[in-house]
């Protein structure tokens, strides 16, 4: 059985204790595709704890569940996150109450390490791949906008999922990005071109979108079950099929940025690719700022004179043997 689908059988089986959960993430702030991932790791693991036969969970039950999960073939990182998953559903149960231990605290595999950025795009590739980007309809008129907003302001998935129109301030030519649980808030000039694309988008773009969804003009390979019209309205950037969650949409795009240029691996990427372009010219706390990063050793690891050190870097952190 596929693990996707896996995952969302297991969903329909615990529905009832994950829409509670659901429930409690929400008001905690998490992104809808975080709280599926958080849904997903604790439905996983109720059904490892139902074969197990076990009511109370303890630490060293934990133990036994991590060689499960490392017999499944899943890796370091993986696990550390359906640890995760579990330490805010035992986060949860207190909250409700509970007179309970959390046996996932302060439990995680160590043998993850941050890569170092590698295999970017320079200044010239990422204008081209901008300018190569053809638009011929509502979904490329959108992607064309998001894409001018990873290459000039280095935003994230995340943060493209959490925009709203509120945020663009078309008037002083500036964008807000708010800040997340990983990120700084940051507010950043928009180029005088993307001032004339957003309003476009904004004003013309967006309403034609949303008016599909709701008359169902465009029949999408995927609908969601049910709309949440009031939701979409506040988002800027929407799925054509009625979806809160823009993450297909952004898988989709990057699928036909791969076929301008062989070199395009993912939107992550590409937004790195833009904070090493900084680095070459603008002051490390700047970029900092720019980026959105809580940490200045986070803008550190994209200082690199050229991609040939980069390279050595990676080398010397990961070598072959």
């Amino acid at each position: 059985m596929k693990k996707a689908s896996e995952y969302s059988q297991l969903k329909k089986k615990y529905h009832k204790s994950l829409d509670e959960l659901e429930a409690y993430l929400k008001q905690q702030g998490y992104a809808a595709g975080t709280i599926e991932q958080f849904k997903n790791y604790t439905a996983y693991f109720f059904n490892w704890k139902e074969q197990s036969s076990l009511e109370v969970i303890t630490y060293n039950n934990l133990l036994v569940y991590i060689d499960y999960c490392s017999l499944q073939n899943d890796s370091t990182r993986l696990i550390n996150r359906k640890l995760a998953a579990i330490r805010k559903y035992y986060e949860y149960l207190q909250h409700k109450g509970a007179a309970i231990k959390n046996p996932a605290s302060g439990l995680f595999l160590k043998g993850t390490k941050k890569g170092i950025p590698n295999n970017l795009l320079d200044k010239e590739e990422l204008q081209q791949l901008y300018a190569n980007y053809q638009v011929y309809d509502l979904r490329t008129a959108r992607n064309k906008v998001i894409l001018s907003l990873i290459i000039n302001q280095a935003v994230t998935t995340g943060e493209l999922d959490r925009l709203e129109p509120i945020h663009i301030k078309l008037n002083s030519g500036k964008i807000e990005i708010p800040g997340s649980r990983h990120s700084k808030g940051r507010t950043l000039k928009l180029k005088a071109s993307q001032i004339i694309e957003l309003q476009q988008y904004i004003n013309k773009t967006r309403p034609a979108i949303l008016k599909t969804i709701k008359e169902e003009t465009i029949r999408p390979a995927r609908k969601v079950k049910e709309l949440n019209l009031a939701e979409l309205e506040r988002k800027l950037f929407i799925s054509l099929n009625g979806s809160l969650n823009i993450k297909n949409s952004l898988l989709h795009f990057t699928t036909s940025l791969k076929r301008l240029n062989e070199s395009v691996r993912d939107l992550r990427q590409l937004r790195q690719s833009v904070i090493a372009e900084w680095l070459k010219t603008e002051d490390v706390r700047k970029v900092q700022y720019k980026a959105g990063h809580k940490h200045v050793s986070t803008t550190e690891r994209y200082q690199v004179n050229n991609l040939e050190d980069l390279q050595e870097a990676l080398n010397n952190h990961h070598p072959l043997q």
